[in-house]
């Protein structure tokens, strides 16, 4: 039986089969403990994913001075918090945006083909990989975290594509 010791030793070392253990061994119970704290089972299941995530890209550096388990919960709780603070922030967004543009509805001033035509133009003027990312996200209906895996990419990656390319899209279809 390898001590708590010589698991963190063989993660900072790369070994994915200990990192695959820790991972089994505990995700589950992450996944409900932060679903005790976000009250949503699919963004507790990406927060500790991307949790996992995080160590595993920066486990050159990992520095555990207490156990193993309270270390794993401890970063789950504050990627929760973050998740938390992320959620206001963007529900503030959408009520600052209701009460700027109360009686506006939007109407698309072009006909459904018109308007499918330039959302495809402008998805095609995305850099390659922003759209390949754009389109899995929105077409393939993947999370993040499927995206990151499938394109050996990391989570904040995504999510930077992601903003790029609804900023770029917005921006083509302003008028």
């Amino acid at each position: 039986m390898l001590t708590h010791d010589r698991i963190i030793q063989e993660i900072r070392e790369g070994n994915k089969e200990s990192f695959q253990r820790v991972f089994h061994k505990y995700y589950e119970g992450l996944c409900q403990y932060a679903f005790t704290i976000l009250r949503d089972m699919d963004d507790s299941e990406d927060v500790v994913q991307s949790m996992f995530i995080k160590i595993w890209e920066k486990r050159e550096s990992l520095i555990i001075t207490h156990t193993l388990k309270g270390y794993l919960f401890k970063a789950v709780y504050h990627q929760c918090v973050n998740q938390i603070d992320h959620r206001a922030v963007r529900t503030k967004f959408q009520e600052i945006s209701l009460v700027e543009k109360p009686n506006e509805v939007q109407q698309p001033e072009v006909f459904p083909n018109e308007l499918e035509e330039r959302v495809i133009a402008a998805i095609n003027t995305l850099p390659p990989q922003c759209r390949t990312i754009f389109m899995m996200s929105r077409y393939k209906e993947m999370r993040y975290v499927e995206i990151a895996n499938a394109l050996n990419l990391s989570i904040n990656t995504i999510e930077n594509q992601m903003s790029k390319a609804l900023r770029i899209l917005r921006e083509y279809l302003k008028e």
